[in-house]
């Protein structure tokens, strides 16, 4: 059926019965209907009462993010919408830089940030209310809109599955989305013929959101460009969850040869059947793995598949995520690590011989000459040759794309580590010795306690005869 056939209201309406009917607990559990006062919640809220299903109840929140003014119009308007429909209202206001502080703190961005916010006060409102779902308005655009951008941002089959239309959310709650199958001019022809009021919400607008980016700059392209892309990008993605569908069930059985035990805050997996995964299989069982004893709920995709491959390739254990995993006898054990710092960076600025302090951390730097054969064959490793490099020197751990210009050329500092079965967490904490020409070295060897030797320099082809700079760096 074409846009211009479907029924105004009749088939928001049919849409949203076919709904309630494949989960028939919507009528006994009751629904909590995240409702922002724009068109799309607005006409969720407005079909949801039209089917006369209950108890139902609405929660607006307010983000603070906007002039007061325009808040303040906006609560007046759900409120005036809500008594209207009868529902029971519920308001709740994060305090202003709320926001901002949380995506500072966990270097996420605004649009997370406020959603991490607002979906913990719809949980926290629903239990407290005694309903067992809460409802939201996304539709199939913003469906589109999401694919778009969990692919830019490099997703898994996870992610590229699109948005359920109803996932738990544990503690009994179930997250619904009862208008994935309409359109946004579906929803907007609803909207017109039942007069609803709707609050216009001047952030939507900005283009510094990623998705109104895609929203108002990529989708006309693709409009104008490719006039069969969304039929084709929502086929692909249900063909990705028919996918992960499988792979879960894989995963399932995999399960089996992991041990998880909530009451000891540990897990292990049978490393035998961990090294003989698939990767996908062992990133997966990792992730859940860690998950289940870590505080920290933000996984990071390549943390997780560093580990494995350190595993893989024979180091004896690896630090991801707040854990420590490593490979006893015949299980992978994962414990909590509770002095773990999810960014362990540090930055030293060395004008000479001498000592460093920051924080924890003591830079050590002292001169020998090469001559000195007693001290020499106690600190073989460790130091850079004088004419090699020059002052001012940077001792700090590495970064995103660090590279250095080795006899054999310019060479990554990630495979440097990686080829020498560093796990993730000792990796950050390596020494990288800079000057003004670029990476000189790569001292594991000067990381006191941690018994490494491995060591990368800069190409060379003086002495080796001159005076050594001895260099050690404890507390990392």
């Amino acid at each position: 059926m074409s846009d211009e056939e479907k029924p105004d209201g009749n088939f928001i309406s049919r849409g949203l019965q076919k709904c309630i009917s494949k989960y028939p607990a919507l009528s006994s559990e009751g629904i909590l209907v995240a409702y922002s006062g724009g068109i799309d919640s607005a006409t969720l809220l407005s079909a949801l009462a039209g089917c006369g299903i209950g108890p139902l109840r609405a929660l607006h929140v307010v983000h603070s993010l906007r002039p007061p003014e325009e808040l303040r119009d906006e609560r007046e308007l759900v409120e005036a919408f809500s008594r209207r429909l009868g529902i029971p209202l519920t308001v709740a206001t994060i305090a202003r830089g709320a926001i901002e502080k949380l995506a500072s703190e966990k270097k996420i961005g605004i649009e997370a940030a406020a959603r991490e916010l607002r979906y913990g006060i719809l949980k926290r409102s629903a239990r407290r209310l005694g309903l067992g779902f809460i409802a939201v308005a996304h539709n199939a655009d913003d469906q589109l809109e999401t694919l778009m951008g969990r692919f830019i941002a490099s997703s898994s089959v996870d992610g590229l599955a699109g948005m359920a239309q109803c996932r738990r959310l544990g503690g009994g709650l179930r997250l619904i989305r009862p208008l994935l199958f309409a359109s946004r001019k579906d929803i907007e022809r609803y909207a017109e013929a039942e007069s609803l009021p709707i609050s216009i919400d001047s952030t939507n607008e900005a283009l510094k959101y990623t998705r109104n980016r895609i929203r108002h700059e990529l989708v006309p392209i693709l409009d104008r460009d490719f006039r069969g892309w969304r039929k084709g990008l929502l086929g692909t993605s249900a063909k990705i969850a028919a996918d992960k569908a499988a792979l879960n069930e894989y995963l399932a059985r995999f399960m089996r040869h992991c041990s998880i035990d909530a009451s000891k805050n540990a897990a292990s997996i049978d490393l035998d059947a961990f090294k003989n995964a698939s990767e996908a299989i062992r990133i997966r069982a990792l992730a859940r793995c860690v998950a289940a004893i870590s505080k920290n709920r933000r996984l990071s995709h390549e943390a997780l598949r560093d580990a494995c491959d350190s595993i893989v390739n024979g180091a004896p254990g690896a630090d991801v995520l707040g854990t420590r995993i490593s490979a006893r006898g015949k299980r992978l054990e994962i414990l909590p690590v509770l002095d773990f710092r999810i960014e362990d960076k540090y930055f030293f600025q060395v004008l000479c011989e001498g000592s460093y302090g920051a924080g924890p951390l003591s830079l050590s730097l002292w001169w020998e000459n090469s001559g000195n054969g007693e001290a020499l064959a106690q600190k073989r490793k460790g130091f850079l040759i004088e004419g090699t490099f020059s002052f001012p020197l940077i001792v700090r751990s590495r970064k995103p794309g660090d590279s250095i210009l080795t006899t054999d050329g310019a060479r990554k500092l990630d495979d440097i580590m990686k080829s020498w079965r560093l796990d993730q967490g000792k990796r950050n904490k390596v020494p990288v010795i800079e000057d003004r020409e670029g990476i000189v070295a790569i001292l594991a060897s000067s990381l006191e306690g941690a018994s490494l030797e491995q060591e990368k320099f800069r190409g060379y082809n003086g002495s080796n005869l001159a005076r050594r700079l001895y260099i050690r760096l404890k507390g990392a």
